[in-house]
C-alpha cells in the first residue's frame, strides 16, 4: 500500500498542468481569431481566406488523443498502485454505511456508532496497515477522506475492500460523497489518528 495522499497529489498536479495549458492555448487562439479576423472598414461582412484546414484540424485531433492517452493511462498506474491489498494488515475495520449514518467494527469485537447529533469516531493507531471492509445497508454510500485524497463507493450486497495507512496522528474529517438521501449531507465521520500505545489503552477501554 502506498501514500494515497501523495500518489493523488501527483496525479492531481498532472491534471492541473494539462488544464492550464489547453486553457492558455484557447484563449490565445481565440485572441488571435479576434484580432486577425477582426471586420475592417470596406468589409463586405464576409469571411476572408481559407475556411477548411485539413492538417491543422488533423493535427488538433492527434493533440486531443494524445492528451487523452497521457491521461487515462497516468490514472491507471496511479490506482494500480493504490488498489492492490496485503496479506497481512495490522488492523481490521469493517465499515457499515446506512442512511444516514456509519458504523465501524474491530476485529476485537469494539463497535463505534454514531448518532443523529454526534458522528462517530474511527480510531486507528499512525503508521499501521489497517484492512477496511466496507458495505451497505441500503444505498450506495461513499467513503471519502478528503485530506488522504482517498474515496471509496460502498455498495449494497457487495464487500468493497481496501487498505490505508495514515502517517500521522492528529483528527480528520470524512465525509459521504454519494447523494443518499436527505440527509446526506449531516453523514459526516472523524478520523482519530493515535499512537500505538493511545490505540492499545482505546481498544481496551472500547
Amino acid at each position: 500500500m502506498v501514500d494515497t495522499r501523495h500518489e493523488f497529489a501527483g496525479l492531481f498536479s498532472l491534471y492541473l498542468w494539462v488544464t492550464g495549458g489547453v486553457v492558455a492555448i484557447v484563449f490565445a487562439v481565440t485572441l488571435f481569431t479576434v484580432i486577425r479576423f477582426r471586420r475592417r472598414a470596406g468589409d463586405a461582412g464576409y469571411p476572408h481566406g481559407r475556411n477548411q484546414a485539413p492538417l491543422a484540424e488533423s493535427l488538433y485531433a492527434v493533440g486531443l488523443a494524445v492528451i487523452a492517452a497521457l491521461l487515462v493511462a497516468a490514472t491507471f498506474r496511479t490506482e494500480d498502485r493504490v488498489d492492490p491489498v496485503r496479506a497481512r494488515p495490522g488492523l481490521r475495520v469493517a465499515i457499515t454505511g446506512f442512511q444516514w449514518q456509519w458504523r465501524f467494527d474491530y476485529d476485537n469485537g469494539a463497535s463505534v456508532l454514531g448518532t443523529r447529533d454526534t458522528l462517530p469516531t474511527l480510531v486507528v493507531p499512525v503508521d499501521t496497515l489497517v484492512r477496511f471492509t466496507a458495505r451497505s445497508d441500503d444505498v450506495i454510500h461513499s467513503f471519502w477522506i478528503p485530506s488522504e485524497r482517498f474515496k471509496r463507493d460502498v455498495f449494497p450486497y457487495r464487500t468493497t475492500t481496501f487498505d490505508l495507512v495514515f502517517d500521522h496522528e492528529g483528527t480528520l474529517l470524512g465525509h459521504c460523497a454519494e447523494f443518499c438521501g436527505l440527509r446526506h449531507s449531516n453523514m459526516d465521520f472523524y478520523v482519530r489518528v493515535v499512537s500505538a500505545d493511545a490505540f492499545r489503552s482505546w481498544e481496551r477501554s472500547a
